[in-house]
């Protein structure tokens, strides 16, 4: 009889947390519905190549991704933008590569199409580019691609790193140091006569 009662007992205790606990796996089972059915939506609008209405960082991505596809670099660049500062690991580091790409590509087409007079055009675009590889490179510094492409946006538009503006005490102390002669002469050189 006790060992009834007890039984009993403890079910009546266990009551609230079996319902809590239903309650938890529903609210799981409609969340992960809501997911499927977002995905279901977002792989929609991929096979039919539409715009995503969506404002989470994989739609702004894929709707980066098809403005890029269609010439709208602009547009692609402002979303590219969006999701490098919303969207996770992945989503900011490919974001930042597909930008550089974009800036890259519009930097050669430029020189391609008219030469070194398109220069004050394409240099601008050409840091762009070299800042946002460098920014993807610095999220993964083992990915091949940003580097080969760092590499060759490096080639058209070397950076040269400003010095540092010197103060007194130091210039007093270079002048003091820096030989006589050639050496201290500033500038390249030139090669030979």
């Amino acid at each position: 009889m006790e060992g009834t009662r007890m039984i009993r007992g403890m079910r009546i205790r266990l009551m609230p947390l079996m319902v809590i606990l239903m309650a938890l796996s529903i609210a799981g089972l409609l969340w992960c519905a809501n997911a499927l059915y977002q995905a279901h939506v977002y792989h929609q609008h991929l096979a039919h190549k539409s715009m995503q209405t969506s404002q989470s960082a994989d739609a702004l991505f894929a709707n980066a991704t098809l403005l890029a596809k269609k010439s709208d670099e602009q547009k692609a660049l402002a979303l590219y933008a969006r999701v490098a500062a919303n969207g996770d690991l992945a989503q900011r580091k490919a974001a930042h590569y597909n930008s550089a790409n974009l800036y890259l590509s519009q930097a050669t087409d430029l020189l391609e199409k008219d030469g070194y007079v398109a220069w004050d055009k394409a240099a601008p675009l050409l840091a762009l580019a070299k800042e946002s590889y460098r920014e993807a490179l610095r999220l993964d510094p083992a990915w091949v691609e940003a580097k080969y492409n760092y590499e060759l946006a490096l080639r058209l538009s070397p950076s040269i790193e400003s010095k540092k503006d010197l103060s007194a005490d130091d210039e007093e102390q270079k002048t003091e140091e820096s030989p006589s002669g050639w050496p201290s002469i500033p500038g390249f050189p030139r090669g030979m006569p």
